[in-house]
């Protein structure tokens, strides 16, 4: 019972798309920024304490000049886009692509962007360009994820 009150307090703030309700060329587009609890919490998940990210002194003294984010915190937001908004829950994220192309520093804005770019209705998958931009424009992660909408068999069956 729990799980399903929980479930529909979810559903209320989420997104539940199926295949069918995409269209090429839909996006959509969070703002974020990354802060140094951020960057504190992925390196206690992920092991990565790599100075760069740590140490002010020792980033100064690097070609970043001060402190950058891990660039795996940034394709994490694609997480929360494809999880809640789009295409939502039920969703199953199969494959990513990734290219670091600038850093990402600390306490400034970023966009995280994806856009659909293939649909195989045979497959059910969805497949998205994937890019995060700094304020300026500039293209800081580029990439391409597939995904599996919630079938619409599944949705309906859940109420969703």
């Amino acid at each position: 019972m729990k799980v399903e009150q929980k479930m529909s307090k979810i559903s209320d703030t989420a997104n539940c798309m199926t295949i069918e309700d995409f269209e090429v060329g839909d996006t959509f587009e969070k703002v974020y920024q990354v802060t140094y609890e951020m960057v504190r919490k992925f390196s206690e998940i992920s092991g990565d304490w790599n100075p760069v990210h740590h140490d002010k002194d020792y980033a100064r003294k690097t070609v970043f000049k001060q402190q950058i984010a891990q660039g795996m915190i940034s394709v994490a937001q694609f997480s929360g886009i494809f999880g809640m908004d789009m295409p939502g829950l039920g969703t199953i994220w199969v494959q990513q692509e990734v290219t670091f192309l600038a850093p990402v520093y600390l306490e400034r804005p970023y966009t995280a962007a994806v856009e659909v770019i293939e649909i195989d209705l045979a497959g059910n998958t969805v497949t998205f360009s994937t890019i995060c931009k700094d304020q300026q424009g500039k293209i800081v992660l580029s990439g391409k994820g597939v995904l599996k909408p919630i079938p619409k068999k599944v949705k309906a069956k859940l109420n969703l």
